[in-house]
């Protein structure tokens, strides 16, 4: 927003001064006070939150005073009062582990909308990091009652730098208990992945939360269970290697479930030793005998080689002539000088009818 545009009479305006009037009139404040609309230069809030003289009004009021906004709103239905008042209460908490601590215990007792708008906020804090902070989220996705809650606390975690051996292995157990929620089981699941992720981003490292999601995907009954662990290890964009890679292959050759067999190949497509990969696919290839499986072996073997990979092509036709149209379109592409695959699957016309 321009500093013009700030300047200017607008119905956001109106609307700010009427979410301001509210809140002041929720904590006693005077209604002349409340009603005073005049632009006020300074302080101004972060670029998400463009609502002019706002901090200044509600600053003497702090946490509480939020909070009694938040709940005037949700009343109301005002979605666009909670989406500013979810990111002021973020803002409001910053650092202090207290506040985060009393965010949290607001939301054991909401329902929703509530509950997210706290555990959302809590979410973007540096306070979320703070340990008291990390093992209260990680008790009520452990023993609360209510599987919103579980879900919430768990989505709360994902903004982790890392996560501790301790509490890797409590959301990992999380994770392999069959009596929970489905949606809380993939939440759990979820918060590892994008915790490997972020710990990557920084280290370079998968491990050790690559080997707990497989885990998970082998204990797991539910095919969207074993599909989402395996499909974490894309997030990253890291080679997989060693185990981790051994391990995708019986996933391949051994789930029930032709989607977690379609997911397997996508990872193992990313992994370092090529030559490995394009084994496993040679040897899943025969046993396989469903066709969009073997689409998907076809065109991850193409991922994972390029041209390297276009005998192993030539003999996956021989071995089913409905692939043998896709050979060609592949050699053709790769013999015209196409390297990157990102460029050339675009250019492949699709001759399977199958998702993705």
């Amino acid at each position: 927003m321009s500093n013009a545009s700030r300047g200017a009479w607008s119905p956001n305006r109106v609307r700010h001064g009427r979410l301001a009037a509210a809140l002041l009139a929720t904590l006693g404040a005077t209604a002349a006070f409340a009603v005073d609309e005049r632009p006020i230069a300074e302080p101004r809030l972060a670029r998400l939150t463009c609502h002019p003289g706002y901090l200044k009004r509600e600053a003497p009021y702090g946490l509480e005073g939020v909070h009694a906004a938040i709940r005037q709103a949700l009343e109301s239905g005002d979605l666009a009062a909670q989406r500013f008042l979810e990111e002021r209460l973020a803002e409001v908490i910053g650092e202090d582990v207290r506040a985060a601590l009393q965010g949290i215990e607001w939301a054991q007792s909401a329902r929703e909308p509530e509950l997210s708008l706290y555990l959302r906020a809590v979410r973007e804090t540096e306070a979320v990091r703070a340990p008291a902070v990390v093992d209260r989220l990680a008790r009520m996705a452990e023993t609360h009652p209510d599987p919103d809650h579980q879900a919430s606390a768990l989505m709360a975690l994902e903004t982790q730098h890392r996560f501790e051996p301790a509490l890797l292995e409590r959301l990992t157990t999380l994770a392999r208990r069959d009596t929970l929620a489905r949606g809380v089981v993939m939440n759990a699941v979820r918060a590892i992945g994008r915790v490997m992720d972020n710990d990557f981003q920084r280290t370079g490292e998968l491990e050790p939360y690559l080997g707990r999601l497989l885990e998970v995907a082998l204990d797991s009954r539910e095919p969207d269970v074993r599909s989402l662990a395996l499909e974490m290890g894309t997030y990253p964009g890291a080679r997989i290697e060693g185990k981790s890679l051994q391990g995708m292959a019986r996933f391949l050759t051994e789930d029930p479930a032709p989607g977690v067999r379609e997911m397997a190949a996508l990872v193992m497509s990313s992994g370092r030793d090529t030559q490995a990969v394009l084994d496993a696919f040679r040897e899943s290839f025969p046993r396989e005998k469903n066709e969009c499986v073997r689409w998907a072996l076809v065109r991850f073997a193409m991922r994972a080689g390029g041209a390297q990979a276009l005998p192993l092509l030539k003999d996956f036709a021989r071995q089913d002539a409905r692939f043998q149209r896709d050979y060609v379109d592949f050699k053709g592409l790769y013999d015209a000088g196409q390297v990157d695959f990102d460029r050339v699957f675009p250019l492949k016309a699709i001759r399977h009818r199958c998702e993705g």
